[in-house]
């Protein structure tokens, strides 16, 4: 028995490194052997083409298998920097097993919810949707209701079993939630010192219930964003498929897409948060010199002004943000950001965004006006 399952531990790790390892930056050739005719291999195709999965040669992508909770944690952060690009170094997580072998782009994912949340909140809102997402799997991991607990064991660690386990309806719905904080928040019209008891309603379980057969609150939370389409029942205890998971996703990038170019549109304060995003995506490219962010998010003198510059700004440093429209082209914005640099004085760099169609962001940095202040 030991020997079997032993097996099978062996050929699920297997399969995680086909399909889920190597880098998502780029599509590679190839094609999977087991998705022609299956209902959703336009997806999987779509996902693999934007590098979501890796697809090297001829290999199953085995559609109809469980995803695990690791493997559905790796594609969100790849859907999210496929959209947004990276924004913040990935920080090691001691609350997680070290042993598991997606671990690095799982820290990833939760340095950049973070990262992402404190943008949205001005940096007040003190809530981390990474760190409570780990916490709540945690919780399921352990037998436990996903919903806040009355003493929190300050000792608690997400194992490398645990993270390879099949990942039901419900808990895809709680990292969702957690994806979806900063645009959760920003609809919510609450101020940022009220972020932590709002999302401690959910937590509590304090909310109204939609769905017959659950009393969670994460499938109702993430039901404004249509990425499980459901009606009056969310069968929380299914478990997920691969295939699945990617129509899922599919949905997800679709919307991110879609929240990019609104809030480019929108109110001054929403301007200003993605262009702060914009701005720490295109840095920190800058920083790791990330060839593929640099030319999504600049033009080819642009980078060669970065070059030219008294100060580099660093991705992470003090910075105030305000967006204007171009005077004489209604589709080009200028973005200025005033660096504070209490060591070498503080600078200003005036970046204008034009229009364009290579990134999800839907504009690209062309010129660069840099003044002391």
């Amino acid at each position: 028995m030991v020997k079997r399952f032993a097996i099978v531990f062996l050929l699920a790790l297997l399969v995680v490194q086909s399909v889920f390892s190597g880098s998502a930056n780029a599509a590679a050739p190839g094609m999977y052997t087991d998705i022609q005719g299956h209902w959703a291999s336009e997806q999987i195709d779509k996902m693999a083409d934007l590098g979501i999965v890796k697809r090297k040669g001829y290999q199953p992508f085995y559609p109809n298998k469980p995803i695990t909770r690791g493997e559905a944690l790796v594609m969100l952060n790849r859907v999210f920097e496929t959209v947004y690009g990276p924004i913040e170094k990935p920080e090691r997580k001691p609350n997680l097993d070290h042993r598991y072998l997606l671990r690095g782009e799982v820290d990833q994912l939760l340095s950049n919810l973070k990262t992402m949340m404190k943008i949205e909140t001005d940096d007040l809102g003190k809530f981390d949707p990474g760190d409570r997402m780990l916490y709540y799997l945690y919780l399921a991991e352990t037998g436990q209701l996903m919903k806040k607990q009355e003493k929190e064991n300050p000792d608690w660690w997400m194992s490398s079993a645990g993270m390879q386990w099949p990942l039901t309806r419900e808990e895809a719905s709680l990292i969702l939630f957690h994806m979806m904080a900063p645009q959760k928040f920003r609809t919510a019209n609450i101020k940022p010192q009220d972020t932590v008891s709002f999302f401690n309603s959910y937590y509590e379980w304090k909310r109204d219930r939609f769905y017959r057969d659950t009393y969670s609150p994460y499938p109702l939370a993430i039901r404004e964003f249509n990425l499980f389409l459901t009606d009056k029942t969310f069968s929380p205890n299914k478990i997920l498929t691969r295939a699945e998971y990617i129509v899922v996703m599919d949905r997800l990038i679709d919307y991110y897409r879609m929240d990019v170019a609104s809030q480019f549109r929108g109110s001054p304060a929403n301007q200003k948060h993605i262009a702060q995003v914009y701005l720490r995506a295109a840095n920190l490219a800058y920083e790791t010199k990330n060839q593929k962010q640099l030319s999504a998010l600049f033009t080819d003198d642009a980078i060669k002004s970065m070059a030219k510059l008294e100060q580099v700004p660093t991705y992470n440093g003090p910075v105030q943000v305000s967006v204007k429209a171009d005077e004489n082209n209604s589709k080009a914005l200028w973005v200025i950001a005033h660096y504070i640099d209490p060591k070498n004085g503080d600078f200003q760099i005036e970046y204008r965004l034009e229009e364009d169609a290579s990134n999800a962001y839907g504009r690209k940095i062309t010129t660069l006006i840099y003044s002391e202040k």
